[in-house]
């Protein structure tokens, strides 16, 4: 079973020690109170580790503000191990209208957490938001909200597009230069992955997950390679298809490991269930409530991916009409007819290189993000 989380037990409340000089932040009980009764909703999403204050702000008697930690630097390290055995942390977050210049996140009670993840350079940092504002941010923002025994989504907030990421920026590159060069980048990535990865005591699998997407986006690149050699192209661009919509589940996973990894992997279970002729498994659909609804819906996958619905409608519709054999293909192919070599469907290289440029360098720096590189 792939594991994102270790095994829990339960603590008697007697057995557990309080720390008498810890300070207490009132807002965030009277958020967690409000939250176990189903009256908070909450945001997952990704924010850089920089614009989190570790803390949070108090009002003092003159009506300054100070910053409250109660970082326990000695604990960082143990941190630091989990988060290179695979275990991904989420943050818990709150706006506080007294950080600087207006407001700020503040991180009060997953303090060591941050502090190991500034010292392992993951720059994005999975977060979960309580009482979230609706407003675009860097990354996606999945908003959910409690429905019976279980947790739905309640809304999606895509990111702000500002720009596209690019490997190869703006020289002229063809396309079989350009395939060798990402399926290095690819190859250098995954191995990154398993440098970073430390064995620890907790049997999670998200470094197993990364070092799949980088070899498995390799893979992709490298047979697209071979059909492009081969005069294949029209293949090349089915297969270019594949590429896109691993990332866009991936960037879903990438959002919240903890939490949408496991629930990607019931669906795929349930759906290959179904396949083998057994649909009885109404507990595990309970446990999904809505999701399917986003995972399996590109356009909507699309739309709060950082690549966005503007590179979707420009590249989805036109490799589906190859990967569906769409009849203008096959007539095409048989004009032809009086000739020993077939006509190559229309393409035009520089445009998918672009593409396959864009959709590499979204994948792969999140990826090795979440393993200290830039």
């Amino acid at each position: 079973m792939h594991r994102r989380t270790p095994e829990t037990k339960m603590t008697p409340v007697s057995e557990i020690r309080e720390d008498p000089d810890f300070v207490y932040d009132p807002n965030l009980i009277k958020t967690y109170a409000a939250l176990s009764q189903g009256k908070v909703k909450v945001a997952l999403t990704r924010l850089p580790a920089t614009l989190i204050h570790s803390g949070f702000y108090k009002r003092m008697p003159d009506g300054s503000t100070e910053l409250i930690s109660n970082l326990q630097e000695a604990a960082v390290p143990y941190l630091q191990g989990m988060i290179r055995a695979g275990l991904r942390p989420m943050l818990d977050l709150q706006w506080s209208p007294h950080g600087p210049e207006g407001g700020a996140y503040v991180c009060a009670d997953d303090e060591v957490a941050l502090a190991a993840y500034r010292a392992e350079k993951v720059i994005m940092v999975p977060c979960r938001i309580l009482r979230p504002i609706a407003r675009p941010g860097q990354e996606a923002a999945l908003w959910l909200e409690k429905k019976g025994k279980g947790v739905a989504l309640a809304k999606s907030v895509a990111p702000s597009i500002t720009g596209y990421p690019s490997y190869l920026g703006n020289k002229p590159i063809g396309l079989t230069d350009a395939l060798h060069q990402l399926i290095e980048i690819a190859e250098v990535t995954a191995q990154a992955v398993r440098d970073f990865n430390q064995e620890g005591n907790y049997n999670v699998h998200y470094h197993e997950m990364l070092h799949a997407v980088s070899r498995r986006h390799a893979r992709i690149l490298d047979s697209m390679l071979k059909l492009v050699e081969l005069g294949r192209k029209e293949h090349a661009l089915a297969l270019c298809r594949m590429a896109y919509e691993a990332f866009l589940n991936f960037y879903l996973d990438w959002l919240a490991p903890q939490f949408i990894g496991p629930r990607l992997q019931l669906l795929s279970a349930l759906r290959s269930a179904e396949t083998g002729g057994n649909s009885d498994n109404s507990s595990g659909w309970q446990v999904l409530t809505n999701f399917p609804g986003l995972f399996e819906n590109a356009s909507e996958k699309a739309r709060i991916s950082p690549l966005g619905s503007n590179f979707h409608n420009l590249l989805y519709p036109s490799l589906s009409l190859v990967a569906h054999q769409s009849y203008r293909f096959l007539e095409f192919e048989s004009s032809a007819f009086d000739r020993e070599d077939s006509s190559e469907v229309s393409f035009r290289e520089a445009q998918l290189t672009r593409c396959l440029d864009v959709l590499s360098a979204a994948l792969l720096t999140r990826i090795r993000n979440d393993v200290g590189l830039t």
